[in-house]
């Protein structure tokens, strides 16, 4: 009887701790900093064209960004932060082409490519990828957007309140859901960017967009380009997506809201 009563309570002794264990873990998930340190190295390792050759192409490198945001799930009401450092990566591919990469966190990611020609800046799609973590199991975003045709986000002798017409299909390989993104990306004028000490002249563009199909909701942002070479200096966002899921959930609802801030026109390489 008295053994019976030990691994009895031996017993609750480990369920209690791992109570313990698990709430502590809950408290400690989610997120680190995005690293700089390894922006700079996927840079090193994937760049290839290593010098502009028209307007709007910025010079390639690893750009810091101050950055602050909030990530929301309703699944559990899982919340993540952004920033305070996110690394913005600009990347030169052949014909005036480049890609613009930021690491909001450690968790998540996006991609953008656009395209410099004739002194307008075009943008034909790009990347998400994302995660959030519920202590036993992790919950990943996987998805990728093509624009076709691509839609304008900057133009040098752009009037201000031109639009262009937005539609992108995007797919996401976690939830194996297609959907449609469309709207229109105005351009709302010229302006100055604080960049430290620096009031750099910029192209203010603003995008609204719709999505619909196998996910539904919508997109506002608000962002500014290096009127020079077409360098983010700065961006708001706001975001709120419904997603398709297993029963008994039967959706998931996402929101986001984050913005972001040039501190140096110098790029690390």
């Amino acid at each position: 009887m008295r053994r019976t009563r030990f691994f009895g309570m031996l017993l609750m002794l480990v369920v209690v701790g791992g109570c313990g264990m698990f709430a502590w873990r809950w408290e400690q998930r989610g997120p680190g900093r995005a690293s700089v340190g390894g922006a700079i190295g996927r840079f090193r390792s994937s760049a290839a064209v290593t010098t502009p050759t028209r307007a709007l192409q910025p010079r390639p490198g690893v750009y810091l960004y101050s950055g602050t945001g909030s990530e929301s799930l309703s699944f559990l009401s899982t919340h993540q932060g952004q920033g305070p450092t996110e690394p913005g990566t600009v990347t030169l591919q052949p014909n005036g082409c480049w890609q613009f990469r930021i690491d909001f966190n450690s968790f998540h990611y996006q991609t953008w490519n656009r395209c410099a020609t004739n002194g307008k800046l075009t943008e034909s799609g790009g990347t998400t990828g994302q995660k959030f973590d519920f202590v036993t199991l992790a919950m990943s975003e996987r998805s990728g957007v093509t624009c076709d045709p691509p839609f304008v986000v900057a133009e040098i002798g752009g009037t201000p309140g031109a639009t262009s017409p937005v539609r992108c299909v995007g797919h996401s390989q976690t939830t194996k859901s297609t959907f449609v993104e469309v709207g229109t990306s105005t351009f709302v004028g010229r302006d100055t960017v604080a960049v430290g000490d620096t009031d750099v002249p910029a192209l203010h563009n603003r995008e609204t967009l719709l999505l619909t199909g196998g996910q539904t909701g919508e997109v506002h942002v608000d962002i500014w380009f290096a009127a020079s070479d077409g360098l983010p200096l700065k961006e708001t966002h706001s975001i709120h997506v419904v997603s398709p899921a297993p029963a008994p959930l039967n959706q998931v609802t996402y929101d986001e809201l984050g913005s972001w801030q040039l501190q140096s026109l110098s790029p690390r390489t």
